[in-house]
């Protein structure tokens, strides 16, 4: 090999291995940054709780020298704007309406007693008052006499209003004698609050299960959170509607009527029910006009055809040799005989008390 060749081959080996030394390495790549979410924007309450005194009167001044429409903010605007706002802040603790609204009749209700898969009592009270006090007590001792195992109490249908005297009533009936039920306390008077104790000896001592609903009101919340607390009974339904308070009423020139929470209803040992609601143990969703539909059917025609579901024919091997679909001519039947949707409609809040007194008796069975 000629000496011009190896000279060649060494410089062509050399700057290989050069260029290969100098060849930068590929750098990672940088780790992505997260995403920074933005920021929520805070409600306009939230806000405005953030004003001390001094903040609050600034907006008002800014506003009223600012503000390209000068009419939106007289003084007559303005107190409007915290009447309006203060109404609304409070919640079920005070309201404003007009005489025809306050002085219209609640909607009468029935009183009903049932036996439901002959263990289990079933009472709604609806429209309750002190005169239905003695057959309330006929019928919680007839249940007893029978041996139920469980009682159902629904208040999904009791009067608004709150009746505290008549909790009380009602209440006795399963506390024990003595016992205090529940207080109202009055804090703007300094007052002492006004206790409720049980006057009676109890007429059933079985386990309970408490129906509520979302416009359950004073008498109802007392009577579903005093059971629970005295008598570990179950309440089951939708968180109701807070107005566990006793009401003054004020009229307001010629046709409007405000309305003040004075009282407060105070039940040892459980959460204040005003102004959230009391919590049931077990919520039940229940869409208020379907809710609202099967208690007035039940009204009617008493609450068994609400509970379980109807078992329809189904097609078998008889069925098919002989050439039939027991399926299809159960359906047709239903539209032929003009038999509404509402009939299937079903009491899911009464079905779970059902489920819970069940559970109850086969644990004591065994």
């Amino acid at each position: 090999m000629s000496k011009r060749t190896i000279f060649c081959f060494l410089f062509l080996c050399t700057t290989r291995f050069v260029s290969a030394q100098q060849t930068p390495t590929a750098s990672p790549s940088p780790a992505p940054t997260a995403a920074v979410p933005p920021a929520t924007a805070k409600p306009l309450r939230d806000l405005v709780d953030e004003l001390d005194q001094g903040g609050l009167q600034r907006v008002i001044e800014q506003l009223r020298s600012s503000y390209v429409d000068s009419s939106a903010l007289t003084n007559q605007e303005i107190n409007q704007a915290a009447v309006e706002g203060l109404l609304s802040r409070l919640g079920p603790g005070a309201s404003l309406q007009t005489k025809t609204q306050t002085e219209k009749p609640a909607l009468n209700r029935p009183f009903k007693s049932e036996l439901i898969q002959a263990q289990f009592g079933y009472v709604r009270l609806g429209s309750f008052n002190r005169n239905g006090l003695s057959q309330f007590d006929d019928t919680l001792a007839s249940f007893r006499n029978r041996g139920v195992t469980g009682l159902i109490l629904d208040l999904r249908t009791m009067q608004p209003g709150s009746d505290f005297g008549l909790a009380a009533d009602i209440l006795s009936r399963f506390v024990p004698k003595g016992k205090v039920l529940f207080n109202l306390a009055e804090p703007n008077n300094g007052g002492e609050a006004q206790a409720y104790s049980s006057s009676e000896d109890p007429i059933f001592t079985g386990p309970i299960a408490v129906l509520v609903s979302r416009d359950d009101e004073g008498t109802a919340e007392a009577v579903a959170g005093t059971l629970r607390e005295q008598l570990h009974a179950l309440v089951i339904g939708q968180k109701t509607s807070g107005r566990a308070v006793e009401y003054e009423h004020y009229p307001i020139g010629d046709n409007l009527v405000l309305t003040v929470a004075i009282k407060e209803l105070v039940i040892p040992g459980e959460p204040l029910i005003f102004p959230d609601g009391l919590t049931p143990d077990i919520a039940v969703p229940f869409l208020k006009q379907q809710q609202d539909t099967v208690l007035g059917l039940a009204d009617q025609n008493g609450v068994a055809d609400y509970i379980l579901d109807e078992e329809r024919p189904h097609t078998n091997e008889a069925a098919l040799v002989a050439g039939k679909n027991p399926d299809l001519d159960a359906y047709e039947a239903d539209h032929a005989s003009g038999k509404s949707k509402q009939q299937h409609v079903k009491d899911v809040v009464l079905q779970r008390a059902i489920d819970f007194l069940t559970a109850i008796s086969v644990f004591r069975a065994k």
